[in-house]
């Protein structure tokens, strides 16, 4: 999975140079132009989160609603389910 979306990111980034990367799980959301760093941050948190390409720049105001972004042109990356830790 890691490897397809760095081949993404590099094709995005190639051909889209004004965007930014939106990452959402039910609690929390946050922006960045490193998905790798941003993709870390969320894998650490243990919820199941949605990577979205968002077109413009991280700086721009924008709506998000059930956690996608209200932007003409956003789109998911990926999904990445975490699952539910066993209780001991």
């Amino acid at each position: 999975m890691t490897e397809r979306i760095n081949m993404t990111e590099k094709l995005i980034k190639h051909t889209q140079p004004d965007c930014h990367y939106l990452l959402t799980n039910p609690f929390e959301w946050e922006t960045g132009n490193d998905l790798h760093d941003l993709m870390k941050r969320f894998d650490k948190k243990g919820y199941t989160y949605w990577v979205w390409y968002v077109p413009g720049d991280k700086s721009a105001n924008y709506d998000i609603n059930f956690y996608q972004p209200q932007v003409e042109g956003s789109f998911v990356l990926a999904a990445v389910e975490k699952k539910a830790k066993a209780k001991r």
